[in-house]
Protein backbone atom coordinates (compact mmCIF):
# COMPACT_ATOMS: atom_id res chain seq x y z
CA UNK A 1 0.00 0.00 0.00
CA UNK A 2 1.42 3.43 -0.84
CA UNK A 3 0.96 5.92 2.34
CA UNK A 4 -2.08 8.05 0.02
CA UNK A 5 -4.12 4.55 0.37
CA UNK A 6 -3.18 4.23 3.91
CA UNK A 7 -4.57 7.98 4.33
CA UNK A 8 -7.59 6.95 1.98
CA UNK A 9 -8.54 3.32 4.01
CA UNK A 10 -7.83 5.62 7.06
CA UNK A 11 -10.83 8.08 5.74
CA UNK A 12 -13.17 5.68 4.41
CA UNK A 13 -13.20 3.31 7.73
CA UNK A 14 -14.15 6.20 9.46
CA UNK A 15 -16.76 7.18 7.08
CA UNK A 16 -18.52 3.81 6.84
CA UNK A 17 -17.86 2.67 10.00
CA UNK A 18 -18.77 5.50 12.21
CA UNK A 19 -20.37 8.56 10.21
CA UNK A 20 -22.56 6.19 8.13
CA UNK A 21 -22.60 3.22 10.31
CA UNK A 22 -23.35 0.80 7.78
CA UNK A 23 -24.79 -2.34 8.69
CA UNK A 24 -24.26 -5.64 7.43
CA UNK A 25 -26.67 -6.73 4.49
CA UNK A 26 -27.60 -3.37 3.83
CA UNK A 27 -27.40 -1.85 0.19
CA UNK A 28 -24.88 1.43 -0.77
CA UNK A 29 -24.90 3.23 -3.64
CA UNK A 30 -21.86 5.32 -4.78
CA UNK A 31 -22.65 7.77 -7.17
CA UNK A 32 -19.41 9.35 -9.77
CA UNK A 33 -18.80 10.80 -12.40
CA UNK A 34 -16.49 11.04 -15.32
CA UNK A 35 -14.20 13.34 -13.30
CA UNK A 36 -14.39 11.25 -9.86
CA UNK A 37 -11.48 10.24 -7.85
CA UNK A 38 -11.98 6.84 -8.21
CA UNK A 39 -9.66 5.47 -5.27
CA UNK A 40 -12.10 7.22 -2.54
CA UNK A 41 -15.22 5.23 -4.43
CA UNK A 42 -12.80 1.99 -4.09
CA UNK A 43 -11.74 2.63 -0.97
CA UNK A 44 -15.55 2.96 0.21
CA UNK A 45 -16.80 0.02 -1.28
CA UNK A 46 -14.15 -2.15 0.34
CA UNK A 47 -15.15 -0.77 3.27
CA UNK A 48 -18.50 -1.68 2.87
CA UNK A 49 -17.60 -4.93 2.05
CA UNK A 50 -15.80 -5.12 5.11
CA UNK A 51 -18.63 -4.88 6.97
CA UNK A 52 -20.71 -7.43 5.12
CA UNK A 53 -22.79 -4.76 3.18
CA UNK A 54 -23.44 -4.58 -0.58
CA UNK A 55 -22.32 -1.69 -2.59
CA UNK A 56 -23.12 -0.85 -6.59
CA UNK A 57 -20.69 2.11 -7.93
CA UNK A 58 -23.00 4.14 -10.08
CA UNK A 59 -20.81 6.42 -12.74
CA UNK A 60 -23.50 8.96 -14.48
CA UNK A 61 -21.99 11.54 -16.79
CA UNK A 62 -20.22 14.95 -15.86
CA UNK A 63 -22.13 17.71 -15.73
CA UNK A 64 -21.63 21.07 -16.81
CA UNK A 65 -22.33 23.75 -15.08
CA UNK A 66 -25.88 24.96 -15.99
CA UNK A 67 -27.12 21.23 -14.97
CA UNK A 68 -24.90 20.51 -11.88
CA UNK A 69 -27.70 18.79 -9.62
CA UNK A 70 -29.00 16.39 -12.16
CA UNK A 71 -28.77 12.72 -11.65
CA UNK A 72 -29.97 10.48 -14.85
CA UNK A 73 -32.87 8.34 -14.58
CA UNK A 74 -31.13 5.04 -13.91
CA UNK A 75 -29.25 6.50 -10.80
CA UNK A 76 -32.48 8.31 -9.36
CA UNK A 77 -34.32 4.74 -9.90
CA UNK A 78 -31.10 2.95 -8.05
CA UNK A 79 -31.69 4.95 -5.35
CA UNK A 80 -35.08 3.72 -4.55
CA UNK A 81 -33.43 0.93 -3.59
CA UNK A 82 -30.79 1.92 -1.61
CA UNK A 83 -30.26 2.51 2.27
CA UNK A 84 -27.36 4.60 2.13
CA UNK A 85 -25.85 6.49 -0.44
CA UNK A 86 -22.24 8.27 -0.92
CA UNK A 87 -22.17 10.97 -3.70
CA UNK A 88 -18.27 11.41 -4.97
CA UNK A 89 -19.79 13.42 -8.59
CA UNK A 90 -16.89 15.99 -9.41
CA UNK A 91 -18.71 18.22 -11.29
CA UNK A 92 -22.38 18.40 -9.98
CA UNK A 93 -23.96 18.59 -6.85
CA UNK A 94 -26.85 15.92 -8.23
CA UNK A 95 -26.43 13.78 -5.20
CA UNK A 96 -26.44 16.39 -2.36
CA UNK A 97 -29.56 18.33 -4.34
CA UNK A 98 -31.53 16.17 -6.52
CA UNK A 99 -35.41 16.32 -5.74
CA UNK A 100 -35.47 12.06 -5.56
CA UNK A 101 -32.79 12.17 -2.71
CA UNK A 102 -34.65 14.90 -0.75
CA UNK A 103 -37.69 12.88 -1.28
CA UNK A 104 -35.96 9.67 -0.01
CA UNK A 105 -34.35 11.84 3.04
CA UNK A 106 -38.07 13.19 4.01
CA UNK A 107 -39.24 9.82 3.54
CA UNK A 108 -36.67 8.36 6.03
CA UNK A 109 -35.99 5.88 3.19
CA UNK A 110 -32.63 6.46 2.83
CA UNK A 111 -29.31 8.19 4.62
CA UNK A 112 -26.37 10.74 2.78
CA UNK A 113 -22.98 11.50 2.90
CA UNK A 114 -21.66 13.73 0.65
CA UNK A 115 -18.33 14.20 -0.77
CA UNK A 116 -19.34 16.01 -3.99
CA UNK A 117 -17.09 18.00 -6.31
CA UNK A 118 -14.45 16.58 -3.75
CA UNK A 119 -10.46 15.14 -4.21
CA UNK A 120 -8.41 13.06 -2.57
CA UNK A 121 -6.83 15.81 -0.76
CA UNK A 122 -9.96 16.50 0.72
CA UNK A 123 -10.80 12.82 1.79
CA UNK A 124 -7.72 12.43 3.45
CA UNK A 125 -6.20 16.46 4.47
CA UNK A 126 -7.69 19.40 6.58
CA UNK A 127 -11.06 19.01 8.03
CA UNK A 128 -10.88 15.47 6.94
CA UNK A 129 -8.73 14.89 10.41
CA UNK A 130 -11.15 16.46 12.75
CA UNK A 131 -12.82 14.80 15.61
CA UNK A 132 -16.67 14.45 14.46
CA UNK A 133 -18.01 13.50 17.46
CA UNK A 134 -16.59 16.72 19.40
CA UNK A 135 -18.23 18.57 16.18
CA UNK A 136 -21.07 16.81 16.21
CA UNK A 137 -21.59 18.54 19.67
CA UNK A 138 -20.83 21.84 19.23
CA UNK A 139 -23.16 21.87 15.90
CA UNK A 140 -25.91 20.80 18.17
CA UNK A 141 -25.19 23.80 20.38
CA UNK A 142 -25.28 26.55 17.56
CA UNK A 143 -28.31 24.90 16.12
CA UNK A 144 -30.31 25.53 19.58
CA UNK A 145 -28.86 29.26 19.44
CA UNK A 146 -30.18 29.55 15.68
CA UNK A 147 -33.35 27.91 16.16
CA UNK A 148 -34.07 30.54 18.67
CA UNK A 149 -33.63 33.36 16.45
CA UNK A 150 -35.77 34.84 13.74
CA UNK A 151 -33.02 37.59 11.94
CA UNK A 152 -29.35 36.81 10.84
CA UNK A 153 -27.05 39.82 9.84
CA UNK A 154 -23.75 39.86 8.37
CA UNK A 155 -21.07 42.00 7.72
CA UNK A 156 -17.83 42.35 7.63
CA UNK A 157 -15.32 45.49 6.48
CA UNK A 158 -15.14 44.34 2.86
CA UNK A 159 -18.42 45.38 2.17
CA UNK A 160 -20.61 42.97 3.08
CA UNK A 161 -23.76 44.20 4.93
CA UNK A 162 -26.98 41.35 4.72
CA UNK A 163 -29.40 40.41 6.43
CA UNK A 164 -32.46 38.45 6.20
CA UNK A 165 -35.26 36.74 8.55
CA UNK A 166 -33.95 33.14 8.81
CA UNK A 167 -35.96 29.34 8.73
CA UNK A 168 -35.03 29.07 12.13
CA UNK A 169 -37.82 25.98 12.02
CA UNK A 170 -34.77 23.63 9.25
CA UNK A 171 -31.54 24.88 10.69
CA UNK A 172 -29.02 22.17 9.40
CA UNK A 173 -26.22 20.45 11.56
CA UNK A 174 -23.97 18.92 9.15
CA UNK A 175 -21.30 17.68 10.98
CA UNK A 176 -20.20 14.49 9.73
CA UNK A 177 -22.70 12.07 10.55
CA UNK A 178 -25.60 10.22 8.99
CA UNK A 179 -26.11 7.14 10.90
CA UNK A 180 -30.02 6.85 10.64
CA UNK A 181 -32.75 6.81 8.11
CA UNK A 182 -33.26 10.79 6.74
CA UNK A 183 -29.99 12.31 7.96
CA UNK A 184 -27.89 13.82 5.75
CA UNK A 185 -23.56 14.63 6.12
CA UNK A 186 -21.16 15.49 4.11
CA UNK A 187 -17.09 14.60 4.17
CA UNK A 188 -15.41 16.68 5.55
CA UNK A 189 -17.69 18.46 7.38
CA UNK A 190 -18.41 21.16 10.05
CA UNK A 191 -20.97 23.39 9.68
CA UNK A 192 -24.37 24.71 10.66
CA UNK A 193 -26.85 26.14 8.02
CA UNK A 194 -30.24 27.09 7.26
CA UNK A 195 -32.24 29.55 4.10
CA UNK A 196 -33.02 32.97 4.36
CA UNK A 197 -36.84 33.34 4.46
CA UNK A 198 -37.64 33.39 0.18
CA UNK A 199 -37.72 36.76 -0.68
CA UNK A 200 -36.41 38.71 2.41
CA UNK A 201 -32.90 38.71 2.25
CA UNK A 202 -31.72 42.37 1.26
CA UNK A 203 -27.96 44.22 0.95
CA UNK A 204 -24.63 43.30 -0.67
CA UNK A 205 -22.19 40.60 -0.01
CA UNK A 206 -18.75 40.13 -1.07
CA UNK A 207 -17.32 37.45 -2.15
CA UNK A 208 -13.25 37.27 -1.46
CA UNK A 209 -13.27 33.53 -0.66
CA UNK A 210 -13.72 30.44 -2.94
CA UNK A 211 -16.82 29.83 -4.70
CA UNK A 212 -18.85 26.95 -6.65
CA UNK A 213 -18.08 26.96 -10.33
CA UNK A 214 -16.07 30.32 -10.19
CA UNK A 215 -13.10 29.16 -7.82
CA UNK A 216 -11.23 32.03 -6.01
CA UNK A 217 -11.68 34.89 -7.47
CA UNK A 218 -9.01 37.51 -8.80
CA UNK A 219 -10.43 40.45 -7.14
CA UNK A 220 -13.18 40.56 -4.68
CA UNK A 221 -16.94 40.24 -6.02
CA UNK A 222 -19.61 42.65 -4.62
CA UNK A 223 -23.33 40.83 -5.07
CA UNK A 224 -26.23 42.95 -4.23
CA UNK A 225 -29.49 41.61 -3.06
CA UNK A 226 -33.25 42.56 -3.19
CA UNK A 227 -36.13 41.01 -2.17
CA UNK A 228 -34.34 37.84 -1.85
CA UNK A 229 -32.62 37.94 -5.41
CA UNK A 230 -29.47 39.35 -6.78
CA UNK A 231 -29.88 42.05 -8.76
CA UNK A 232 -26.48 42.72 -9.26
CA UNK A 233 -22.73 41.94 -9.33
CA UNK A 234 -19.96 44.26 -9.66
CA UNK A 235 -16.76 43.18 -10.17
CA UNK A 236 -14.39 43.91 -13.25
CA UNK A 237 -12.94 40.30 -13.40
CA UNK A 238 -13.47 36.54 -15.52
CA UNK A 239 -15.20 35.37 -11.91
CA UNK A 240 -17.38 38.07 -11.79
CA UNK A 241 -18.38 37.84 -15.60
CA UNK A 242 -18.76 33.87 -15.17
CA UNK A 243 -21.30 34.32 -12.41
CA UNK A 244 -22.93 36.60 -13.81
CA UNK A 245 -23.49 34.90 -16.78
CA UNK A 246 -24.90 31.77 -14.64
CA UNK A 247 -27.34 33.83 -12.69
CA UNK A 248 -28.54 35.28 -15.91
CA UNK A 249 -29.29 32.10 -17.64
CA UNK A 250 -30.01 29.79 -15.15
CA UNK A 251 -33.74 29.54 -13.60
CA UNK A 252 -33.45 30.46 -9.72
CA UNK A 253 -29.40 30.97 -10.10
CA UNK A 254 -30.25 34.54 -8.15
CA UNK A 255 -32.25 33.09 -5.57
CA UNK A 256 -30.34 33.77 -1.62
CA UNK A 257 -30.70 30.13 -0.81
CA UNK A 258 -28.54 29.49 2.43
CA UNK A 259 -26.42 30.76 5.13
CA UNK A 260 -24.10 28.68 6.65
CA UNK A 261 -21.42 28.94 9.50
CA UNK A 262 -18.51 26.46 9.32
CA UNK A 263 -17.26 24.85 12.25
CA UNK A 264 -13.78 22.68 11.99
CA UNK A 265 -10.89 24.01 13.33
CA UNK A 266 -9.20 21.32 10.99
CA UNK A 267 -10.21 22.90 7.71
CA UNK A 268 -7.33 24.48 5.90
CA UNK A 269 -7.83 27.52 3.60
CA UNK A 270 -6.69 25.85 0.29
CA UNK A 271 -8.53 27.97 -2.38
CA UNK A 272 -11.29 25.09 -2.60
CA UNK A 273 -14.70 25.80 -1.63
CA UNK A 274 -15.89 22.36 -0.05
CA UNK A 275 -13.23 22.65 2.30
CA UNK A 276 -12.85 26.50 3.02
CA UNK A 277 -16.82 26.48 3.94
CA UNK A 278 -16.54 23.74 6.87
CA UNK A 279 -13.45 25.86 8.50
CA UNK A 280 -13.97 27.38 11.75
CA UNK A 281 -15.58 31.09 11.69
CA UNK A 282 -16.15 31.23 8.13
CA UNK A 283 -19.03 32.10 6.41
CA UNK A 284 -21.17 31.01 3.00
CA UNK A 285 -24.17 32.24 1.18
CA UNK A 286 -25.17 29.93 -1.37
CA UNK A 287 -27.22 30.90 -4.70
CA UNK A 288 -29.52 28.72 -6.12
CA UNK A 289 -31.36 25.78 -5.43
CA UNK A 290 -33.12 25.41 -1.29
CA UNK A 291 -34.93 22.43 -1.73
CA UNK A 292 -32.83 20.57 0.43
CA UNK A 293 -32.90 23.81 3.16
CA UNK A 294 -36.90 23.07 3.34
CA UNK A 295 -38.06 25.59 0.36
CA UNK A 296 -39.85 25.86 -2.56
CA UNK A 297 -37.28 27.63 -4.79
CA UNK A 298 -35.69 24.81 -7.10
CA UNK A 299 -32.90 25.20 -9.54
CA UNK A 300 -30.20 23.51 -11.84
CA UNK A 301 -27.37 24.80 -9.51
CA UNK A 302 -26.48 25.51 -5.86
CA UNK A 303 -23.48 27.47 -5.48
CA UNK A 304 -21.42 28.19 -2.12
CA UNK A 305 -19.59 31.47 -1.83
CA UNK A 306 -17.39 31.57 0.60
CA UNK A 307 -16.85 35.17 2.96
CA UNK A 308 -13.80 35.76 4.89
CA UNK A 309 -13.39 37.79 8.17
CA UNK A 310 -17.24 38.28 9.02
CA UNK A 311 -19.15 39.61 11.25
CA UNK A 312 -22.29 37.14 11.91
CA UNK A 313 -25.49 38.59 14.21
CA UNK A 314 -28.15 36.05 15.53
CA UNK A 315 -30.96 38.94 16.40
CA UNK A 316 -28.32 40.38 18.89
CA UNK A 317 -26.36 37.75 19.84
CA UNK A 318 -22.78 37.95 18.23
CA UNK A 319 -22.28 34.65 16.71
CA UNK A 320 -18.73 35.34 14.81
CA UNK A 321 -16.46 38.41 14.88
CA UNK A 322 -14.20 39.46 12.61
CA UNK A 323 -14.15 35.82 11.34
CA UNK A 324 -13.70 34.20 14.71
CA UNK A 325 -16.14 31.56 15.78
CA UNK A 326 -17.51 32.88 19.37
CA UNK A 327 -18.33 30.77 23.09
CA UNK A 328 -21.51 28.79 22.36
CA UNK A 329 -22.02 28.58 25.74
CA UNK A 330 -25.59 29.97 27.67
Amino acid sequence: MTPLSIEADRSAHLIIGELLNLRPGENLAIICDNHSAFEMAYALAAQAQIRGAEYTILHQPSREPTRKNELTAVVEAALEKADAMIGLTATGGGPSYSSVVKRLLDEKRLRVISMVMRDMEIFTKGGALANYAELLEEGKQLAKIWQGARTMRITSEAGTDISSPIANDYVIVECGYANEPGMEAAFSDGEVSSRPIEGKAEGVFVIDGPGTIIGTPSAPISVTVENGRVTDICCDSPEATQLMRIVQSVENADNIAEFGIGLNPASIRNGRFQEEKKARGLVHIALGDNIFYGGTTQSMVHMDMVLYNTTVHLDDRTIVQNGNLLSLDS
